[in-house]
């Protein structure tokens, strides 16, 4: 339902502009008799003018809106279509960082921020600060980490090279091995 109380003085003020000026110049003459009649009829152009010019005023409004939109989702897609192109050239030790999402199955770990693939991958924009990025990096920082919002719908068991229906016991077990050394540490502490 709209709030009336989140519009602004200036617009309700053109809103009303545009209805009064809207009805008295689409109103017929005949209706307005006497000295009021008159004046009507003598300012009759500026009504005209008050409702093209309040017209204006919205249908200006409606486009940068529309414009807004439009630049708003051209800017997603072309977001999405990086993003897809990024995942596509993860390397090995890449992949293996994000697999720990799915291995511990943990939405938020905690990770080394120096490392190089983690530092990529938070730079690529595929892995974010959980709880807002820290003031303070440190040399061996271990932050908690998640994979962001856009990113999630891209991220695939197949991007991830997992198979979880049709792997072997050996695919597995190269998948573990694999697992980044920091990943068998705790690294629940604080």
């Amino acid at each position: 339902m709209l709030d009336l109380r989140h519009i602004s003085t200036f617009n309700r003020f053109m809103c009303w502009l545009l209805l009064s000026c809207t009805i008295v110049s689409l109103l017929p003459g005949s209706l307005f008799t006497g000295s009021f009649g008159e004046w009507l009829y003598s300012y009759r152009l500026l009504f005209v003018l008050g409702m093209v010019a309040s017209g204006a005023y919205f249908v200006s409004h409606a486009a940068i809106m529309l414009f807004q939109h439009l630049f708003s989702r051209k800017q997603r897609m072309m977001q999405e279509k990086l993003l897809k192109e990024l995942l596509d050239y993860l390397d090995a030790n890449e992949k293996s960082v994000l697999r720990e999402f799915v291995i511990q199955r943990k939405s938020v770990i905690k990770l080394p921020v120096t490392e190089p693939a983690v530092k990529n991958l938070l730079e690529q924009g595929i892995l974010t600060y959980a709880f807002g990025e820290p003031g303070e990096a440190g040399l061996n920082a271990i932050k908690p980490l998640m994979i962001s919002i856009e990113a999630r719908p891209l991220l695939t068991f197949k991007v991830l090279g997992l198979n979880p229906n049709n792997m072997t016991e050996e695919q597995k077990d190269l998948i573990m091995n694999t697992r980044p050394r920091y990943a068998y540490k705790q690294l629940d502490r604080h």
